[in-house]
């Protein structure tokens, strides 16, 4: 199957997701933009710390995405952060993929529950507290939508050096699928992300999250990113 961000919605569903969709992201679009000019900078996940890593998948019923499909391994780059970039409190945390190579996408991880429905919802956390990372909603795949989940194994380091990846259908259990492991720098990373047109090989984004999410991902991204790489030492 061709690599195809955004598929058509059904005729009967098309003018509801048109209207929605399209409301919600100028919505928000002008926060994103407005947020991203005061700032200066991103208008979440401002600061934060990058690495490069490796997936490697297992290989269980087909789905389509060749991340999962493939047992790689596949090279990625990483960046974790926090939303709103502060050093201390309560945050939500964040992880952004950039994978390499022929599985090629990008993947937004957040805290969230693990529920049914707490995995749709953000969770805040302390600066020295790691648990559940995920995509918070679904990706389209030929075999059905699926979210994407990152465990932090325990002992790995701050922030973790490796993770367990999982999926899991709407309101469905999750599924074992894989590891990612990192090697972290000292550094962040100037580096945009864009999960709505550039989704891991083989899946696509739903129009509805599409035309909800776009706009503020392009508004947000007028403004360059301008980093201020934390000390390690400091996160900790």
């Amino acid at each position: 199957m061709s690599h195809r961000a955004v598929q058509p919605s059904a005729p009967s569903a098309g003018l509801l997701t048109e209207v929605v969709g399209r409301a919600g992201g100028v919505l928000l679009a002008g926060t994103f933009g407005l947020v991203a000019r005061l700032r200066g900078t991103r208008a979440l996940h401002p600061v934060g710390v990058s690495g490069t890593g490796v997936i490697t998948s297992e290989r269980t019923s087909p789905t389509g995405v060749v991340l999962l499909d493939d047992p790689g391994p596949h090279p990625c780059r990483v960046r974790w952060s926090r939303a709103t970039g502060r050093q201390q409190g309560h945050d939500i945390e964040g992880l952004a993929v950039r994978i390499d190579g022929a599985a090629a996408g990008d993947v937004l991880f957040a805290s969230t529950g693990t529920g049914v429905i707490g995995r749709h919802v953000l969770v805040l956390r302390d600066l020295d507290s790691h648990g559940p990372l995920t995509t918070l909603l679904p990706l389209s795949t030929p075999s059905g939508a699926l979210l994407f989940r990152l465990d932090p194994v325990p002992g790995t380091g701050e922030p973790p050096t490796a993770y367990l990846l999982l999926t899991a259908a709407p309101g469905g259990p999750w599924r074992a699928r894989g590891r990612l492991d990192i090697t972290w720098s000292d550094q962040d990373s100037t580096r945009r992300h864009d999960p709505v047109g550039h989704p891991p090989a083989g899946s696509w984004t739903h129009p509805l999250w599409a035309r909800l999410r776009a706009p503020s991902y392009a508004a947000s991204q007028q403004v360059a990113a301008d980093p201020k790489t934390p000390d390690l030492e400091e996160m900790t």
